[in-house]
């Protein structure tokens, strides 16, 4: 009984709890010196299987912690299965009793030592990291694309293309903007000329389920008789898949929308506005290592009057060239069921199709 007791007292002596509060518990320090490296330039996550994560801690909010890998890409792991964070770079940490401590981070033995401060803070009692000013600019996605087709001959033709991509995803939220401007000359007459931009911010209820408080969409197309086309509204999304190598979402909501005509004929309404409802989806594949696949697809119920519904489709291929070039194809395709006459009643075509091939600067 007597070693029984003994043995039992040296466990309790080396547990997390018997530590002094200016001392961080290590007790895989061994296994901690062999597989940390370069710990001034990557920071380092051990899960609770055992298993080693190297690579850039973005951020962490309630139950789920954001990790950017080089080989694994970003990762949200439960913070439950976090063991030890190891990370020599700037973070503001926020705990229950409303308490922010700043400076390099070291989670182990189920203590937060910030900095040079005392190691006082459980692990359970960590509400967020914050991203530092590294962090938070990696959080962001910048991508432009600019294409050019020149045609010389018996007909002159010019076709430019310009595309702007930009993205911000975190554990709680996600922000997405694009743009799209598209003109053609033949002959030195404009045969197209259409800009297409919109934005969305959504927040994340759960893992999987999103509300959108709010999206937004400028659409212009003279060759459709769309002087302008104005669109703001909210709506719910849910990931059907959010996997490694694949993303897919559905979204919907209403909308408003208001449409100024380019021409019209006489005694009709030079604009109109109306109520409206979206549905949506995003898809993005990574084929392999070096090709990616995307699809957006939109569909919009609107009045006859403003143009009737409206629907929204691309799908790109994006090719790595370099760590920062990519080569891409896209096919867009846009439709209006009830185009509105122009000032001589000539009816636009309800659909047009557009082939870009681009090179892709990623900033």
């Amino acid at each position: 009984m007597l070693q029984r007791y003994l043995l039992l007292s040296a466990i309790l002596a080396h547990s997390p709890m018997s530590y002094s509060t200016d001392t961080l518990p290590d007790p895989l320090l061994k296994e901690r010196e062999i597989i940390i490296k370069d710990a001034s330039k990557f920071d380092w996550i051990r899960l609770n299987s055992g298993e080693w994560l190297k690579g850039e801690l973005i951020s962490m909010y309630g139950k789920e912690l954001e990790f950017d890998s080089d080989i694994l890409d970003t990762q949200i792991i439960d913070r439950e299965d976090v063991y030890m964070i190891i990370s020599e770079r700037h973070h503001t940490v926020r705990f229950n009793d409303g308490h922010e401590l700043s400076g390099s981070l070291n989670i182990s033995g189920g203590y937060v030592r910030v900095g040079d401060s005392p190691a006082k803070y459980r692990y359970n009692d960590l509400v967020s990291i914050a991203p530092s000013i590294d962090s938070e600019l990696s959080a962001w996605t910048v991508k432009i694309s600019l294409g050019a087709n020149l045609s010389r001959g018996n007909t002159d033709q010019t076709e430019y293309s310009a595309q702007a991509d930009i993205k911000r995803r975190t554990a709680s939220s996600r922000f997405l903007a694009e743009f799209l401007g598209y003109r053609t000359t033949n002959d030195n007459e404009v045969t197209k000329n259409n800009i297409r931009a919109n934005g969305t911010f959504d927040w994340f209820y759960t893992q999987k389920m999103y509300f959108r408080p709010i999206f937004f969409e400028y659409y212009r197309d003279p060759f459709q008789n769309i002087a302008n086309k104005y669109t703001i509204g909210a709506g719910v999304g849910y990931y059907v898949m959010d996997t490694d190598k694949t993303e897919w979402d559905f979204s919907t909501g209403p909308a408003f929308q208001k449409t100024q005509f380019d021409t019209v004929a006489v005694d009709e309404d030079e604009s109109n506005s109306s109520m409206s409802y979206f549905l949506g989806t995003n898809f993005e594949h990574e084929i392999t290592k070096k090709i990616d696949f995307t699809f957006n697809y939109r569909y919009l119920f609107a009045d006859a009057d403003s143009g009737g519904d409206s629907q929204y489709a691309m799908a790109s291929f994006e090719t790595e060239i370099t760590e920062d070039i990519d080569f891409d194809v896209s096919l867009v395709w846009d439709y209006l069921a009830e185009p509105i006459a122009d000032e001589n009643g000539l009816v636009p075509e309800k659909e047009d199709y557009k082939m870009i091939f681009a090179l892709g600067i990623d900033l």
